[in-house]
């Protein structure tokens, strides 16, 4: 079995941001927008020391003062601030007021235009991305062989394509905005910070590496936590599947009780393990709370020691200090708190690219020669076949053939390897050793989408969507004629029942068919095998499960279908393959007898005691 292994943290991160990529406009717009909403969101901070001087000190709040105060100073808050001048102040204190409301709302309109584009494009960029990888896991679902499929649970499939995925997008991808715009506006303001008192703002960067080593434990820990609490929902939604699909076993056994106590066993550890991370995830606050308020006492000693002693900045910019510090201490936090819930969303992506990357050790080789019918025939040659981890083989050194239009049957008991046999043909498995050759060439060499373009299955457990009849007899068609479907349904003696259905051809059948009885299910299944045309049919089990009136229409649908074609059927009930032109015997996986009805029945003991138990001894 391939193990799930662990995924390096930077290299998923990188698998993520080079998915942003593909919709670099929508990257740009966004970046552009939090640049815009981080320097607009500067500008009202900014705006705060004029207004106050304006209202305490009037005499310094016009043009010319403030021009005096900055002539001959070539450092660059004397540049900025002759920059600024003429456009926030006017020729009377009473003007530059005015001129500071009417700045205010037009930086407000700005500020806020800035962050809805900010908005609207990350987020669109966002479900861009979880819409991909949801769209690449399915898709690589779909690739898998059957092997895979025995090994992985349908719930916990489930769970990797629509839980892992939406957590990868609300603790990874909907974080990766917020990683742009909010280390912009910290850089922004401490930029800012610099211009008024740069000796107090380096002091104060001497803190940010104990923030990081804090936030680094305790993302550690949230990572792990994530990956366990992901594994915990997969599991419970196992238990929730099998549950809702086996709900006549369920009911029928009286396991109502027993159903309900295996999901409460799963509920509870996942409650235990995200109230675990929940509890980690909250220690990030009140740790850059602490600190935060470390700095601002020492900020409040130092720095306003220094403007009572008139040693530093004006009283004014020291508001704008203060001002500015504690905006700079919100996206610091905020970064914070988005690392410590991407190190949670590591642990679902890690789940998810795992699936991505995932190459199945048995998966069969790609073919690449290209056929469109079977001219001479199949021959399986010395085959031998083991299911993963296991140590019996299912087929022993099997060989036979099916010539081009002849119809060949295997019986045996259950366990015999009827269904394996099959699959193989199918190429749903590979053997180990020997091969299956289609016209003399081994079918390994053959391309998938090719080989089974020629092949039309029918089972004994049917598989029907929850769509029309008409879709489901055109299952695979893109372009579905509806001549051919009604033809179809005519020739699988199906006709009668779906002209009955609420709205005939195109009635809901709903999910698996259940609309339907077991019979009707399995003509639709013909029809659809009727409809494909195929060069060889393979009829697994497809009477067994049926009545008596049920099973002689469907048998009628059979002979209308195997005419001209290559046919292998696979039944328990020796009624359906009488008419073979050859029978195999098989018995645990090894090819015992072969020849037609009336010779095995006088020469191959093993095939006369499965009839006589059918039919009685002759």
């Amino acid at each position: 079995m391939n193990q799930e292994r662990q995924i390096k943290p930077l290299y998923m991160w990188w698998r993520i941001i080079k998915s942003t990529f593909m919709w670099w406009y929508l990257l740009i717009a966004a970046v552009v927008a939090m640049i815009g909403f981080a320097v607009s969101n500067l500008a009202m901070v900014y705006l705060l020391g004029p207004v106050l001087s304006a209202l305490f000190n009037p005499e310094s709040a016009t043009l010319s003062a403030q021009l005096e105060k900055f002539s001959g100073s070539e450092t660059i808050k004397a540049k900025i601030g002759t920059l600024l001048a003429p456009i926030l102040y006017k020729q009377t204190p009473l003007e530059t007021l005015k001129q500071f409301a009417i700045l205010l709302v037009i930086i407000v309109l700005i500020k806020n235009l800035f962050q809805y584009i900010q908005n609207i494009s990350a987020m669109q960029l966002m479900q861009n991305i979880t819409n991909f990888f949801r769209k690449k896991l399915f898709e690589k679902i779909l690739t898998m062989p059957l092997g895979f499929f025995h090994r992985m649970k349908a719930g916990a499939l489930m769970s990797r394509v629509i839980s892992d995925v939406q957590m990868m997008q609300e603790y990874i991808s909907d974080t990766i905005a917020d990683l742009i715009r909010d280390p912009l506006q910290v850089v922004v303001h401490y930029a800012f910070l610099l211009t008024i008192d740069s000796k107090m703002t380096l002091y104060i960067t001497v803190i940010v590496p104990l923030i990081v080593i804090g936030m680094s434990i305790i993302g550690k820990h949230l990572r792990r936590y994530g990956a366990r609490t992901q594994e915990k929902m997969a599991e419970l939604a196992s238990v929730l599947q099998e549950g809702i699909t086996g709900i006549r076993v369920v009911k029928g056994f009286n396991a109502e009780k027993l159903e309900a106590s295996k999901f409460k066993k799963f509920a509870d550890k996942y409650l235990h393990n995200i109230m675990k991370m929940y509890r980690v995830r909250r220690l990030a606050g009140p740790f850059n709370e602490i600190i935060g308020a470390a700095i601002a006492a020492c900020l409040l000693w130092f720095g306003g020691r220094k403007v009572i002693l008139g040693v530093g900045p004006s009283p004014a910019e020291f508001m704008q200090y203060i001002l500015t510090l504690f905006l700079m201490m919100q996206p610091i936090k905020a970064v914070a708190d988005k690392v410590n819930r991407i190190q949670q969303g590591l642990g679902a992506a890690s789940r998810v690219f795992w699936l991505l990357d995932l190459k199945w050790v048995s998966a069969p080789k790609k073919g690449s020669i290209r056929i469109k019918d079977i001219k001479d025939g199949i021959k399986f040659e010395h085959v031998w076949f083991k299911y993963d981890e296991s140590e019996n083989y299912a087929l022993k050194d099997l060989t036979f053939e099916i010539p081009a239009g002849s119809m060949v049957a295997l019986v045996g008991h259950s366990g015999a390897g009827k269904s394996t046999t099959a699959d193989i043909l199918s190429r749903f498995y590979i053997p180990q050793k020997g091969k299956v050759l289609v016209d003399g060439i081994d079918l390994a060499e053959i391309e998938d989408s090719s080989w089974r373009a020629l092949l039309g299955i029918v089972s004994q457990e049917v598989i029907l969507f929850n769509d029309t009849v008409s879709a489901n007899i055109s299952y695979g068609d893109p372009n579905p004629d509806t001549k051919r479907i009604y033809e179809a349904a005519k020739a699988a003696n199906a006709l009668e029942f779906i002209e009955k259905l609420p709205q005939g051809f195109n009635t809901i059948i709903g999910e698996r068919g259940l609309m339907l009885s077991g019979g009707e299910r399995q003509r639709i299944a013909i029809a659809r095998a009727i409809y494909r045309n195929p060069k060889l049919l393979i009829l697994d089990e497809a009477t067994s499960a049926l009545d008596t009136r049920s099973e002689m229409l469907v048998q009628q649908a059979i002979d209308n279908l195997i005419s001209g074609r290559t046919v292998l059927v696979i039944a328990h009930r020796l009624s359906t393959v009488l008419k073979a032109d050859k029978i195999i015997v098989l018995e645990k996986g090894e090819k015992i007898c072969e020849g037609n009805h009336e010779e095995l029945y006088e020469t191959c003991e093993q095939y006369r005691e499965i009839y006589d138990l059918q039919f009685g001894k002759k």
